[in-house]
């Protein structure tokens, strides 16, 4: 049995939580069916305070948990760090690269015996990659840091630096680990032909919902993930901007109903989400009571961006998803008609959703089709058996 250390950021580890910590679990579990000994590094990168029931559901999973809060150090405005920008941007752009930290990490995994270092998201595995390990080391690739910077409000002249000067970084990050595993088939893609090196595409799993959930008389129109996110806060406003009217234009009695906190979310977004046809419910523990199967479930992200960690569980609780094609280009399992509809832009979207809404007999063929997709592709125990075979070759 291989002992394992899996570096990840502090902070809840759950399906039902925010998408980061649904990739998180997923992998823990995985990692633990496929015969791999654990043990977590939790890294506190801010101020988060510890919370020991935040691990409570992956102690199955690991052996023991270890958390460390990284030092930064503020570095002197001098011609070496000029040098830094030029050629070394990681040493640069990341104040937690120091010897204080190097020092830590490898003695960490002297001490625990570590024959495989799996680092989830970017700040874990740039630590790792400039500590010089000697072991193999995994990046659980989320998305790409300067894709989405871009596709945030126009950057000034320093920030497009530093978006610079990040995706240098990425591009050394992917080329010097051992392997990269991604949740999106598109940016493993990518990483291959970048680096050439092994890499796999891995679906975020979740446990299945056994449960019986009867779908509503009217379906709702359902909005899962919290506004911090980039793909949700600036899919969901731009949704609101050109297809929420013409859907209420046919169907005054419909709700939309926004699953998640609205922490980031922008007071021009904060606004529009004040009408009496949408309810914001805020994150909600158990999502048994508003996850109703048949109802119509939106990712209205235009861009083919990270992964969307949300539609395996909706698959799981039999909604029918209509999404963007881009934003669904991450999942091949995804196919249009069959077990979700794909719409080419915004526009048709709204005419979707409306159709839909007025068909009951298609919702229930595509919810049993999302059901039946889950099964075969979302679950830890379809998902396993890769992962074993892929680790093999490390």
């Amino acid at each position: 049995m291989k002992n394992t250390l899996f570096m990840v950021n502090a902070g809840k580890i759950s399906p039902d939580e925010n998408g980061g910590a649904s990739v998180y679990f997923s992998h823990l579990e995985l990692l633990s069916l496929a015969g791999y000994q654990i043990h977590l590094l939790a890294c506190i990168w801010d101020e988060t305070p510890f919370n020991e029931d935040d691990y409570k559901l992956i102690k199955p999973f690991v052996k023991h948990i270890t958390f460390y809060k990284p030092i930064f150090k503020k570095p002197k405005k001098n011609l070496n760090r000029l040098y830094k920008a030029l050629f070394n941007p990681a040493l640069f752009e990341y104040y937690f690269l120091n010897q204080q930290n190097v020092s830590f990490l490898k003695s960490h995994i002297a001490e625990n015996n570590i024959d495989l270092v799996w680092a989830e998201w970017r700040w874990t595995a740039i630590w790792a990659w400039q500590a010089k390990l000697n072991c193999p080391l995994i990046y659980a690739h989320h998305d790409w840091e300067y894709k989405l910077a871009l596709l945030r409000k126009k950057p000034d002249l320093n920030k497009r630096f530093h978006t610079f000067q990040k995706k240098r970084i990425e591009m050394q990050l992917v080329k010097n680990v051992t392997a990269c595993v991604s949740g999106s088939a598109t940016e493993a893609t990518e990483i291959q032909q970048i680096t050439n090196k092994k890499t796999l595409y891995l679906p975020t799993t979740y446990p299945e919902i056994t449960r019986q959930l009867n779908p509503k008389p009217t379906p709702d129109l359902i909005h899962l993930g919290g506004m911090g996110t980039t793909a949700n806060r600036l899919g969901l406003e731009r949704f609101l901007d050109l297809c929420w009217q013409p859907i209420k234009n046919e169907i005054p009695t419909i709700q939309l109903k926004i699953i998640g906190t609205l922490n980031g979310a922008s007071p021009a977004l904060l606004k529009k989400l004040k009408t009496e046809n949408i309810q914001c419910l805020g994150f909600v523990s158990n999502l048994d009571e508003i996850m109703h199967p048949e109802a119509i479930h939106i990712i209205p992200w235009e861009f083919n961006t990270g992964t969307r960690t949300r539609i395996p569980q909706v698959f799981n609780y039999q909604q029918v998803l209509v999404a963007t094609k881009a934003s669904a280009a991450c999942f091949p399992e995804l196919i249009n008609d069959k077990n979700c509809i794909l719409a080419n832009d915004l526009n048709e979207m709204s005419k979707q959703i409306i159709n839909l809404y007025k068909n009951p007999k298609k919702r229930a063929i595509l919810a049993q089709q999302a059901k039946v997709t889950f099964y075969q592709n979302f679950t830890a125990q379809s998902q396993v058996k890769p992962l074993k075979a892929f680790l093999k070759t490390i």
